[in-house]
């Protein structure tokens, strides 16, 4: 090989380089500027880093399947779908149906301290029923990793025990919260008890509330104010039990929760 080739080849390989790492610099570019455009993205994902960090439980391995975070949950607003998908999905505030969009601003009339109801959506969506979620995350986890002689028992149940799912994720979120940020967890639930306050109560008369929403979970579900009030009656029961659970306590019972109902 001469020179003169020797030169192109050298000139090739720094042009290419240069290419390889201008296309590098353009693509990390469109990421910043992408997250810079999605604060909502940004804040769930900065939540769901701290609590995967805290996450936990001797016997599982949940930094080998950590959730993705997508914001594009449709009207369901917020899920966890499941182990094999493995995705949070939330919901920006301008994409949620109109009739729900009413609730949230219907309900937020009933507190005295939510302006709208796109800011008490903000405050219920983008902070505890993310962490619910996460807890979710957990729940599907740790019932894909367990071996023990429930385990085969606690997945059957998992798949109709809607109330006790629902609920301990909830004990997730509320244990979270208390230790990172009590004065919102506390302004949240005495919102959520004025706002049930104000909903009719949708339990007949004798029945027993987990077995009714267990029961009549798809009509429920298609309401946007009587799901409404059993998640936000979910919460307050978890709220107000005693003794209060740290975050680390409500996680590690979670290989030994069966969900009978």
């Amino acid at each position: 090989m001469n020179i003169l080739n020797i030169e192109l080849s050298c000139r090739t390989l720094v042009n290419v380089a240069l290419a390889t790492l201008t296309l590098a610099m353009f693509s990390i570019s469109g990421i910043a500027q992408s997250l810079k455009a999605n604060p909502v993205l940004v804040q769930e994902r900065s939540i769901a880093a701290k609590v995967e960090a805290r996450a936990h439980i001797r016997g599982i391995d949940l930094k080998k399947n950590a959730p993705e975070i997508r914001i594009d949950a449709g009207p369901t607003l917020s899920f966890y779908g499941t182990v094999s998908d493995n995705v949070v999905h939330e919901e920006y505030w301008e994409k949620v149906p109109a009739p729900e969009q009413a609730s949230f601003n219907q309900w937020a009339t009933f507190t005295v301290d939510e302006p709208s109801g796109k800011a008490l959506f903000q405050d219920m969506f983008y902070r505890f029923f993310f962490v619910h979620e996460l807890g979710h995350w957990m729940q599907e986890e740790v019932l894909d990793q367990r071996h023990d002689a429930m385990a085969a028992k606690a997945k059957k149940n998992a798949d109709t025990a809607r109330w006790q799912l629902e609920t301990v994720a909830n004990r997730v979120s509320v244990a979270w919260w208390r230790e990172h940020d009590p004065q919102y967890l506390a302004k949240l639930v005495n919102d959520f008890r004025a706002i049930e306050a104000k909903l009719p109560n949708p339990i007949p008369a004798g029945e027993a509330p987990k077995h009714f929403f267990t029961r009549e979970y798809e009509k429920i579900s298609d309401d946007p104010n009587v799901y409404g009030w059993f998640q936000l009656q979910m919460v307050i029961l978890v709220y107000d039990e005693q003794p209060a659970l740290s975050f680390q306590q409500a996680i590690d019972q979670l290989p030994s929760e069966n969900y009978a109902e």
